[in-house]
């Protein structure tokens, strides 16, 4: 009886009727979402006479068609950031006046959220930044984020051990790299246990990620690059959305959606995920991932001047492993985010203040089979984090000023890790920016003072400038100056291997790592359909942290601890292209990168030389479209650093090339119904040396928006 209503609902939205004649929509290609404001213009009798009457869409995009608008004539539909469209009339009542409008990858004027913690447009910004849209999401059929930053030129994640996946943006990577979710660190930070494997796509908008220091704005961890996923905005009305997909691998997926709301908006999305495969191990291995998310926000007008906004996101993980001896490592992981904000009266002049809460919770157990012994949590680790902060932002004539002051307080249990199995800190922040605008250029100066109760203080300064000229050539430069504070293991580490003849030792008198980048790029749109860029970089990175022999304790033990002893150096340059030829899309980039080891003159580990990326694709007017792209990804070979025989850093082996091409496709059915089809590797490339599963891969899946 379940399945017969099951299958009459689903044979119901499928023939549903579709809106009247005399009602349109314009929506946003990839993300379904109505377009508020997008313009649609009548021409009568030809498509280069003179728009006759002009009308707006509403906030939900939706329009109603002028009754004296008829055949012959042509309908051109027009939003900031798409691709405008030109149809008959005949043509927009065949489509039933429903219309979706593809991103313009080749738009100067995006806006951008991470450089300056609020909406700034392109042209004003001098950090270097690469965005991964929704669509490029979608393309990517990632499952997490490091397998999304994979395939961007430059940037990759690396195994960390014992599994897992950490960033690396430009040869910097690790704890140096800081990872944000709507501008609000991730979760695990505290404890050394990043891993971009742990943050689901799903729920996820776009992500920015800035390749170049950015601790005047977001302090230590941002020492090589921010990484910021941004989630989608809830629209007024009432949407629901769900998504079902399986892969190879054992890969299955799934997620659901509610958002809405009037003067009160609304959005709440779970997923879960699962995989028999754990980053960092090649699938020879018998492992296994399963991940829940849960993210959830609310916004509303307070009063008519000001805003307020409170999130709550959840992650609950489990990771098993082979550990040898017929034995399984159990990774257990548990995360609580709330953070909420009240601002007004408008972003750029007004006021911020902030609130965030964060805990998080990590447990590894061995044991034979495939689940842990209950109840064996004597060694689970704990990570609280409470942060406030006030923002005050002012336009001045030709200046933009933001000022700010941050505080936190952070605190860890790690029984049997660190000294007494606790360490806390304090920390208060000052910064403050300014960006003059003087016609086509803007300016922009930043300096952010830290002060932390356990490891002292850190200067940040940053300038730059941009200009844009016609609105094809942007230039733009910038020197700044990152820093990574010491982590609480490095500071009061207290870890005793007995069997292996060793125990590590924290250095409570570590100073912060540093870094000096300098950035220079171009970005030129010889016309509407190219778009093409350049950078170049240099990173000097001075009182690297790293753990390294001491001597031996009294009892004969070797003692390791880490210390402020080596200095490193990346440098290279980015070529990047874009363009639509005749109908299809082009992406097109690669990297050079020279990453080195000052003190001991060798390659920094499993940093690529080259790396590059080519992608084309199309969207053929089949049922509601289909998609497809083709993606070719290029990663060259790396030097594997690791302790000789002799004890002394040496290169060690070779990561070989990779090459592998994916695809992806897309087709549209009645009633907001997508199904998913890709694959990656289809070559089935295995170079030697790569730790993380890379063997070919296939996925299929359906989606559905407006499902009631």
């Amino acid at each position: 009886m379940t399945e017969r209503a099951l299958a009459l609902i689903v044979v119901g939205l499928i023939i549903a009727t579709p809106l009247s004649a005399q009602e349109g929509l314009v929506l946003d290609h990839t993300t379904k979402v109505g377009l508020a404001f997008a313009e649609i213009y009548w021409r009568p009798n030809r498509p280069t006479a003179e728009p006759m009457m002009a009308l707006e869409t509403k906030l939900n995009g939706q329009f109603t068609v002028p009754s004296q608008w008829s055949a012959p004539g042509w309908v051109e539909i027009r939003s900031f950031g798409y691709q405008s469209i030109m149809i008959s009339f005949a043509e927009a009542e065949a489509r039933q006046w429903h219309f979706e409008l593809p991103a313009d990858p080749l738009r100067l004027e995006s806006i951008l959220v991470t450089p300056g913690s609020r909406n700034q447009q392109r042209s004003q910004v001098a950090v270097p930044i690469a965005e991964v849209t929704t669509q490029e999401i979608s393309i990517s059929g990632a499952a997490s984020a490091d397998q999304l930053i994979d395939e961007l030129p430059g940037i990759q994640s690396i195994p960390k051990h014992p599994v897992g996946s950490t960033p690396q943006i430009r040869g910097i990577g690790g704890s140096r790299v800081l990872v944000l979710i709507d501008g609000q660190p991730s979760k695990g930070a505290l404890l050394e246990n990043r891993d971009l494997s742990r943050i689901s796509l799903s729920g996820i908008e776009r992500v920015e990620v800035v390749k170049g220091p950015l601790s005047t704005l977001y302090g230590s961890d941002a020492l090589g690059g921010v990484i910021n996923l941004i989630t989608r905005t809830p629209e007024t009305g009432f949407e629901t959305e769900a998504r079902i997909l399986s892969g190879s691998e054992g890969r299955y997926e799934g997620d659901v959606t509610v958002s809405g709301g009037g003067p009160i908006l609304m959005r709440a999305h779970g997923s879960w995920r699962q995989q028999e495969q754990v980053p960092g191990l090649d699938n020879s291995a018998d492992a296994f991932t399963r991940v829940w998310d849960f993210r959830s926000t609310v916004r509303t007008r307070t009063t008519q001047k000001t805003r307020a906004r409170a999130d709550i996101s959840y992650i609950r993980e489990r990771q098993r492993w082979p550990i040898g001896g017929g034995f399984s490592g159990f990774n257990d992981n548990r995360g609580l985010t709330a953070w909420a904000e009240v601002t007004g009266p408008n972003p750029k002049s007004g006021w911020t203040a902030r609130i965030l809460t964060q805990k998080y919770e990590h447990l590894f157990r061995r044991s034979r089979g495939d689940v842990p012994i209950a109840d064996n949590d004597k060694q689970k680790q704990l990570e609280n984090l409470w942060k406030a902060s006030i923002r005050i932002s002012e336009k001045l004539a030709d200046h933009q000023i933001d000022l700010g002051i941050e505080g936190s307080s952070r605190s860890i249990n790690s029984p049997d890790k660190i000294l007494e199995s606790r360490a806390a800190d304090d920390q208060l922040e000052l910064f403050g920016q300014d960006a003059w605008t003087l016609g086509s250029t803007t300016i922009t100066g930043g300096i952010r003072a830290t002060y932390n109760n356990l490891w002292g203080h850190a200067l940040s300064p940053t300038l730059g400038f941009t200009t844009v000229s016609d609105s094809k050539l942007q230039v733009r430069a910038i020197v700044g100056r990152g820093f990574r504070a010491p982590s609480f293991k490095e500071l009061a580490w207290d870890f005793a291997n007995l069997a292996a003849g060793y125990i590590v030792q924290g250095s409570p008198n570590l100073e912060p790592e540093s870094s000096w980048n300098v950035t220079a790029g171009i970005d030129w749109a010889p016309s509407q359909r190219i778009k093409i860029g350049f950078e170049a970089y240099r990173n000097q990175i001075a009182n690297l942290i790293e753990t390294t022999f001491v001597g031996n304790n009294a009892s004969g033990l070797m003692v390791f601890s880490p210390g402020n002893i080596s200095k490193a150096q990346t440098q290279g340059f980015e070529i990047s292209a874009s363009g639509i030829i005749g109908t299809w899309e082009t992406i097109a980039g690669y990297v050079l990168l020279n990453a080195k080891s000052i003190d001991e003159n060798l390659p920094l580990d499993r940093r690529a030389e080259h790396s590059g990326r080519i992608r084309i694709g199309r969207t053929f007017p089949v049922i509601d479209g289909l998609q497809f792209y083709v993606t070719t990804l290029f990663t060259g070979a790396s030097p594997i650093v690791g302790i000789n025989d002799l004890g002394q850093s040496d290169v060690l082996d070779t990561q070989e090339s990779l090459v592998s091409i994916n695809f992806h496709i897309s087709l549209g059915i009645p009633r907001g119904l997508s199904l998913v089809f890709g694959g990656s590797n289809l070559l089935d490339m295995r170079p030697e040396g790569w730790q993380s599963g890379i063997e070919r891969r296939f996925r299929i899946g359906i989606e559905t928006r407006d499902l009631f």
